[in-house]
């Protein structure tokens, strides 16, 4: 009994969602670095971020993302998560985190509210007609 409730919490714990944390590798280490730490509105999965054409997360499960040593200045970033993409220009300083809150949408529930918006004009317009 004990093993199961063991394999049980488990797969819960490697279910959940985990702060993922990168660097990016710099070519200059003289040059000053910033820090960018993604927060989504929800736990999110295959999320996938490119800093300045440079993929640094790949198909995590997340509800935050930090990527450390990240060159100063403006900074291009594409992110990808529940199947909705964004990409946006920012500016990376080297005196504190930026923190960037993003809302994403919900995992697959789209197409079952589309589903069931539609059963339910059908049923009222043949209940109308």
């Amino acid at each position: 009994m004990t093993n199961r409730v063991i394999a049980l919490l488990c797969c819960l714990v490697l279910g959940c969602a985990h702060d993922h944390h990168v660097s990016m590798v710099t070519t200059d280490p003289a040059m000053p670095t910033g820090t960018l730490v993604l927060l989504f509105s929800q736990p999110a999965t295959d999320v996938s971020v490119a800093v300045n054409g440079h993929l640094v997360a790949q198909a995590e499960k997340t509800q935050r993302i930090q990527i450390d040593d990240i060159p100063v200045g403006t900074t291009d970033v594409v992110l990808v998560a529940n199947g909705a993409d964004r990409s946006f220009r920012l500016w990376i300083g080297d005196e504190s985190p930026v923190t960037m809150p993003l809302g994403i949408p919900d995992q697959s529930t789209g197409f079952l509210k589309t589903l069931l918006g539609s059963l339910i004009t059908i049923v009222v317009y043949s209940l109308l007609h």
